[in-house]
């Protein structure tokens, strides 16, 4: 894969599409690459954490965490994220719930069409050349007290921080922050908060040559040792590791 190829993860729990997807489509046509697969939604969490695709293509209905469940979390995490639905005919009602979550369409898998599969990898291919400088989706249209958390996360990211503690700055009880953030976003504030220190690490060991200590201090976890096995649970490589594979890749 070339560094500036568009990533792709594949999420379905039949082993036979995944592979099938991976094995038959022209991804080099679309300047894409398939940089992870898995088989339910809890996994293809883990998967997008490690990998950060441009692009998502998950089943609907799968043990463990849904698509849907999943899309949520992905659009909350990296709103540019384009997501693609393979669903079936029963699931149609599910399809049209992801469309609102904002993914960009669906696929039938009991009537699959390659060509409307080309259809979307190619407009994909167009929409992220033109983002690819501008900045990542805002939360402007969230209620007020979910953005004012962001917010919160965002100034606080270096920080020690609870759900009490965004809570108690907003005013706001930790049960109710709690619910309106989950409605909103899909996810926990807890796992909101994991996915932008995770996103941050990343960025520093990537591009800069601060100590593993200094990324652990900068995303508000200042025990090194439990930096390095939290970073390691969440993408499967130690940060030393991680910084040495992206060196390897540049």
């Amino acid at each position: 894969m070339t560094r500036a190829a568009i990533k792709v993860l594949i999420v379905d729990d039949d082993t036979i599409v995944r592979r099938g997807l991976t094995a038959t489509v022209d991804w080099e046509r679309f300047g894409m690459a398939v940089v992870g697969e898995a088989p339910n939604g809890k996994r293809g969490w883990e998967e997008f954490l490690r990998h950060e695709p441009d692009v998502v293509i998950t089943d609907i209905v799968m043990p463990e965490e849904n698509g849907l469940e999943f899309s949520r979390k992905v659009k909350a995490s990296r709103p540019r994220t384009k997501i693609l639905l393979l669903s079936c005919h029963k699931d149609f009602e599910y399809a049209q719930e992801g469309l609102k979550l904002g993914a960009s369409g669906y696929l039938l898998k009991t009537d699959f069409d390659d060509q409307e599969l080309s259809q979307f990898l190619s407009s994909f291919q167009n929409e992220l050349s033109e983002t690819a400088t501008k900045p990542e989706t805002d939360y402007s249209g969230l209620p007020k007290a979910v953005q004012q958390a962001i917010e919160y996360i965002a100034r606080n990211l270096s920080n020690p921080m609870t759900v009490e503690d965004i809570a108690d700055d907003i005013g706001m009880s930790r049960s109710h922050l709690s619910t309106l953030f989950k409605k909103n976003l899909g996810c926990s504030i807890h796992s909101f908060i994991e996915g932008k220190r995770l996103q941050l690490a990343k960025q520093l060991l990537k591009g800069t040559n601060v100590t593993i200590q200094e990324v652990g201090e900068q995303i508000g976890i200042l025990d090194a040792k439990y930096f390095s096995k939290w970073f390691k649970r969440c993408t499967g490589l130690p940060p030393s590791d991680y910084r040495n594979e992206q060196k390897d890749e540049n």
